[in-house]
């Protein structure tokens, strides 16, 4: 099996879920592509959300965890001996569409990518292509579906494994798990979910690769719809204040979603 990844190296969790892939057994990628953060902050800002998110502690946590992504990002992925990762502006076109055709990709696998792929994108993998989404689909479509369920008090966060298509978080559903959350710090919720998100896309892949294709879909879940964006600082103080809601407010609009970038 021909495994492609389209990932960011500014993400604090991903050694969380890449040792969690490499130790339950997840293939090797014949190729990695780091995408350019499509969301660019001032510090200031940082420090603001990491406050506002997991409180001092956990805020010092996150900065610890970035310092770690200076080292080689590839020393964090599942690269063969024979590859080493490549940093692009876009698989949508130009030298990254490219490399992406030249690498004759069996399956394309999104990990936190910011880019939304066009079909011609996704077309390039002939098994088809895959993306691990942190929050209950569909009514955690969009950016940080695990802020979201915790703001709106829902008992239990989903990581799930699905299927790209033209859409936003709306292709079929392969594989999916959950994980508590009730009162719970938010930021062990979401390094459980990066080690869950890791195992089980460790599983998908090599159930595809003993079987030459990617997994029939899992019954899709019923629910709202819904699309979110990156949070405001105003959803932010809402949070850190303890005024969750058991209430859906009202999603943004997909548009909005795809401003922000990283919707996968």
């Amino acid at each position: 099996m021909r495994l492609v990844i389209a990932t960011t190296a500014d993400d604090p969790l991903a050694p969380v879920f890449w040792e969690a892939y490499r130790t339950a057994g997840g293939p090797s990628a014949i190729a990695v592509f780091f995408l350019r953060p499509r969301r660019r902050v001032s510090a200031v800002r940082r420090v603001a959300e990491g406050l506002l998110l997991f409180g001092p502690s956990g805020a010092v946590y996150w900065w610890q965890q970035r310092r770690r992504l200076r080292r080689p990002a590839d020393s964090l992925l599942p690269l063969s001996d024979a590859t080493r990762g490549q940093h692009v502006g876009s698989l949508n076109r130009g030298e990254g569409h490219q490399a992406l055709r030249d690498a004759q990709a069996d399956v394309l696998v999104s990990v936190g990518s910011p880019e939304i792929f066009k079909p011609s994108t996704l077309a390039l993998a002939r098994w088809g292509a895959l993306n691990v989404h942190h929050g209950r689909l569909p009514t955690y479509r969009g950016l940080f579906g695990t802020f979201w369920e915790a703001l709106h008090g829902e008992p239990w966060g989903y990581t799930t494994v699905h299927r790209m298509d033209a859409g936003i978080d709306t292709g079929a559903v392969v594989a999916e798990a959950r994980v508590p959350l009730g009162r719970r710090r938010l930021l062990d919720v979401l390094i459980e979910k990066r080690q869950v998100g890791g195992r089980l896309l460790a599983e998908v892949l090599a159930r595809a690769a003993v079987s030459g294709a990617l997994p029939p879909a899992a019954p899709r879940r019923d629910g709202v719809v819904g699309y979110y964006g990156w949070p405001s600082l105003a959803d932010l103080l809402r949070f850190r204040l303890g005024t969750r809601r058991g209430v859906m407010a009202g999603p943004v609009r997909a548009g909005d979603a795809l401003g922000e970038g990283g919707g996968r």
